[in-house]
């Protein structure tokens, strides 16, 4: 499976999301080979995976050094084979351990970089060529690499993609490529226009106020629907930053939380057709406040189970985790984990 983490919302908790639910998935499930790829300029979540604030910048700064990026693998594809794959798409891929030794040896990465904004004019140079189909084979070159991965083993990888929340051909790359959508999103409006960005921009589909009917919102659905490619199925919703209890939320936040739910509750219930099939009928999820693990987490690299209640150095300042803060999360964190 392949799980994009997406809102077309910042400040929601891509990033952290993707770290926390791919490492801990890969510790849950020793067996399976775990792929993180990094499809935001920002490269965050390689730089946390690869051994957190400092030590993974080094080590991300490496792999910018011998071209183990994606961007790396955007710029050799327009160098020698645009529209086809060129032969060396394994060696793009990380270990994360052979980095970071805190992490399980099942996990690997595809890591960002800050050139992706430049990729970003050469994949629109070349949807534009004279060529039947260009725009679809410059989308695809996220799909080339993870197939190629795949077929380099022998059990079914499991992908998770952090994306950026611009609607780039960069994050378009990221949600063609997967089978399945993970939405991020904090109790406020503009989680919920992000929400219905989301169903306009992928599946075409015109829901909530100020709808535009300007043709230009449904070209990427158009274009892909062309293409006979389907778009992911939405999988979940994740609300990031979540209080501890209902109770202890002030009325806004609150008020903020029930239309959410009750929003994702009618799309689910009116598109059953955009919605992966579920265990149960849960389809959203809460994950504890993060204000201190985050930061904690950001900068030491560990995985989140190995988080215990001590003073960290972040930075030179002692922060404490208390275990009141820690067993929370990682029990929404396990719930979450359960359905994938």
């Amino acid at each position: 499976m392949k799980y994009c983490i997406w809102n077309n919302k910042g400040g929601v908790g891509k990033t952290f999301l993707t770290y926390c639910l791919s490492v801990e998935y890969a510790i849950v499930n020793p067996n399976k080979t775990v792929v993180v790829v990094d499809m935001c300029p920002q490269a965050n979540v390689s730089e946390m995976l690869l051994g957190g604030n400092g030590l993974g910048e080094i080590n991300l700064a490496n792999c910018y050094d011998n071209n183990r990026t994606i961007a790396s693998y955007i710029k050799s594809r327009y160098d020698k084979s645009r529209f086809g794959k060129i032969g060396d798409e394994l060696n793009y891929f990380v270990r994360v351990r052979d980095y970071n030794q805190n992490m399980p040896n099942n996990l690997f990465l595809l890591p960002g970089d800050t050139d992706l904004d430049i990729c970003s004019s050469i994949i629109d140079y070349l949807a534009s060529a004279p060529e039947r189909g260009a725009w679809m084979k410059s989308r695809v070159f996220l799909s080339d690499l993870i197939g190629a991965f795949e077929a380099g083993k022998k059990d079914a990888p499991v992908f998770f993609i952090d994306s950026n929340p611009s609607f780039a051909n960069y994050t378009q790359l990221g949600l063609i490529a997967s089978d399945s959508l993970i939405v991020p999103c904090t109790a406020d409006s503009a989680s919920i226009r992000g929400i219905y960005n989301i169903l306009r921009l992928v599946y075409g589909i015109k829901v909530g106020n100020n709808v535009s009917d300007e043709n230009i919102f449904d070209t990427f659905n158009t274009k892909i629907h062309d293409a006979g490619v389907n778009p992911p199925k939405i999988h979940s919703f994740v609300l990031n930053k979540a209080r501890t209890t209902h109770r202890e939320a002030s009325a806004a936040y609150r008020a903020h939380v029930d239309e959410i739910v009750n929003i994702i509750l009618g799309l689910s219930r009116n598109y059953t057709d955009k919605f992966t099939e579920m265990k149960n009928d849960t389809r959203i999820f809460n994950i504890k406040d993060c204000n201190t693990l985050a930061p904690v987490l950001n900068f030491t690299g560990l995985p989140p189970s190995g988080l215990t209640p001590i003073q960290y150095e972040i930075y030179g300042q002692k922060t404490q985790v208390n275990k009141t803060q820690i067993d929370p999360f990682m029990e929404n964190l396990k719930n979450l984990i359960s359905l994938i």
